[in-house]
């Protein structure tokens, strides 16, 4: 019914839109943003010379200039020149392509509570014809057939036909580790990272506040401070003001969540000791970064809470997400609940963000309406406890040239944060871990196919893990569990997670139709491997060590790099540690799948499901 009334409200906006045009502060920081971002040409961990390969295709495949995709300084200064004439550049897209276009459909989507059912009558009765329809000589030869495709789907491929794809050697990959250059000094009593890369005039900067001081019971508040951070404006700036801020004199800034466990000393899993931070992280030019660090003091000291109706509207998109998230993603919730039963950073990040949270987003909901000061005052204790010099890390990338010229401005920045008198203690969040009973436990969502998850410790504190654990781990996702969970099994994915910091070692299918069948292929991991070890070709093992590698060397842009120097700062990580792995992962051996299998047989006899 309220359909003709969103149709209505969608034509009107944009007619209103075409008629006013947009704010000259909304469009200038549109553009700015563009400017940016296609300066920075970021990739991520995508090898950034294919990133441009591509690109130019999408003209070069249509008989186009190839570079053309490339060049964006002069049609960006075309626009700009336009718009600096008055010309209504977008209302006239507007008009054009949107309001003024003929070729406009609603799609209406519908829920049909009955539609599943009616499909799985209509599928058996369809099978039962084909099937009434056979003779007995048909249907064993279908079961013949059947048993071939089982056997052909686990078939190895034939070493000539592999032999074909092109690969790596052993000779090709690097013996030495690739480090990241970091310098440890210190501003006003906080503590300051510095790291020397390649950042073509970029400085990306992450303040990190120590979350250890929030206590178990507002933790699952954390997610929705975080956005409040960015979405809720300060005292001068209201949250479209703050947004067109950032987008003007910034490459973005945003906030997350890290929580994790310090490394052991030489490979030896350590006692749990849990590293958690809070990030507001951005990035700027140098010569704004003054800009970029004022508005991230902002965020963190002067942002207005008291928008009830916004921060509603958060907590119910976070619920609505979530339950969307529990059918499509089932499988990083069943990780999460296994790991929360054994490690501590794993059980508050579940009780963040994970299944133990849902309960409370639905109870703050109704909280929100009810008792609306109690939750403010939720929102601005954790600030109170988070923000402050004596929780503060700063996390700086840039070249050599950019730190001297942001340096006065880092000063002011560190200088302007406020100074906690009173001490808070670190919360003991190992205390309120959920005692799980039984081998395991269930969730019934609405779906029609399962995630199923097994996992538990393979190694315990005092012992010793090697990089070479880490290699069979990624060679069972692309050889066992592919095969038999994703291939023959029928589910869209199938894959394990192992953390060599602390011994966890987790199974997860994804969009499964199966269940105790894959718990099954789970259990016989090990005999597999103990078998693959037996027969295992040099050139097999040569290609996990590869893949292996190539993950640990996998690209990084220059701000993945100064992060994840950073975080090996903070757990512990030291290069002389990550060589160490590097030399076990070049050196393994089919021994070592059969040390691994025995390992996993402990997930198979006394794992949480």
């Amino acid at each position: 019914a309220s359909i003709p009334q969103i149709e209505e409200k969608v034509l009107s906006t944009l007619k209103e839109i075409a008629d006013k045009g947009f704010e000259e502060s909304a469009i200038e920081a549109s553009l700015n943003s563009l400017e940016f971002r296609l300066r920075e040409f970021n990739t991520g961990g995508f090898p950034r010379g294919l990133s441009f390969m591509l690109g130019s295709l999408s003209s070069w495949l249509y008989d186009r200039d190839p570079m053309e995709p490339l060049r964006f300084e002069k049609p960006l200064a075309e626009l700009r020149a336009r718009l600096a004439k008055g010309e209504p550049v977008f209302q006239d897209l507007i008009k054009k392509y949107l309001i003024d276009n003929g070729h406009r459909v609603t799609v209406k989507t519908l829920p049909d509570t009955t539609m599943e059912e009616e499909i799985q009558k209509k599928e058996k009765a369809e099978l039962e014809a084909v099937r009434s329809k056979l003779s007995d000589e048909e249907l064993e030869k279908l079961v013949e057939e059947t048993k071939m495709l089982k056997e052909k789907q686990l078939a190895e491929d034939p070493p000539e036909k592999l032999a074909l794809i092109p690969s790596l050697t052993m000779e090709d990959l690097d013996k030495e580790g690739r480090n990241i250059p970091i310098e440890v000094g210190e501003e006003s009593g906080v503590t300051v990272l510095r790291h020397d890369l390649p950042t073509n005039g970029i400085v990306y900067a992450d303040v990190g506040l120590d979350m250890r001081v929030v206590p178990w019971d507002l933790l699952p508040l954390m997610p929705l401070f975080c956005r409040c951070l960015t979405e809720m404006g300060t005292k001068d700036m209201d949250d479209i003001a703050l947004s067109r801020f950032i987008q003007t004199h910034t490459g973005g800034v945003y906030t997350s969540t890290s929580t994790t466990h310090k490394y052991g000393e030489g490979n030896t899993v350590p006692e749990q000791e849990v590293v958690s931070n809070l990030f507001v992280r951005g990035k700027a030019t140098y010569a704004k970064a003054g800009e970029m660090l004022e508005v991230m003091r902002k965020v963190l000291t002067e942002t207005k809470f008291d928008n009830k109706a916004k921060f509603l509207q958060m907590v119910l998109e976070t619920k609505a997400r979530m339950e969307s998230g529990m059918v499509g993603s089932g499988h990083s919730y069943a990780a999460g609940r296994i790991g929360a039963r054994y490690q501590v950073a794993d059980a508050v990040s579940e009780h963040m963000s994970g299944l133990s949270s849902y309960a409370f987003i639905k109870a703050l909901a109704a909280e929100v309406e009810s008792d609306w000061e109690t939750v403010l005052g939720k929102l601005h204790r954790i600030r109170d406890l988070l923000v402050t010099r004596k929780n503060l890390l700063v996390n700086l990338s840039a070249e050599a040239k950019g730190f001297d010229q942001i340096q006065t401005k880092l000063e002011e920045y560190v200088s302007s944060m406020p100074l906690r008198t009173e001490e808070v203690d670190v919360q003991n969040w190992a205390e309120h871990m959920t005692k799980f009973e039984g081998k395991g436990e269930g969730f019934i969502v609405p779906t029609q196919v399962n995630y199923v998850g097994k996992g538990g410790p393979l190694y315990q504190p005092g012992e010793k893990t090697t990089g070479a654990s880490a290699v069979v781990a990624r060679y069972l996702r692309t050889t066992w569990l592919w095969d038999k969970v994703r291939v023959v099994g029928g589910a869209y994915g199938a894959m394990n997670v192992y953390n060599p910091s602390s011994g966890m070692f987790k199974y997860v299918s994804y969009r499964d139709p199966n269940l105790e069948q894959t718990l099954d292929t789970y259990d016989g991991t090990g005999e597999f491997l103990r078998e693959t070890a037996k027969e295992m070709s040099a050139s097999t093992l040569a290609n996990a060590i590869i893949g292996m590698v190539g993950d640990m060397d996998s690209p990084m842009s220059p701000d993945q790099k100064g992060f994840a120097s950073m975080d090996r700062y903070l757990t512990g990580l030291t290069d002389e540690v990550r060589q160490e792995r590097r030399e076990q992962v070049l050196g393994t051996t089919a021994k070592d799948f059969e040390a691994f299998a025995d390992r996993l047989d402990s997930v198979a006899k006394d794992g949480t499901i």
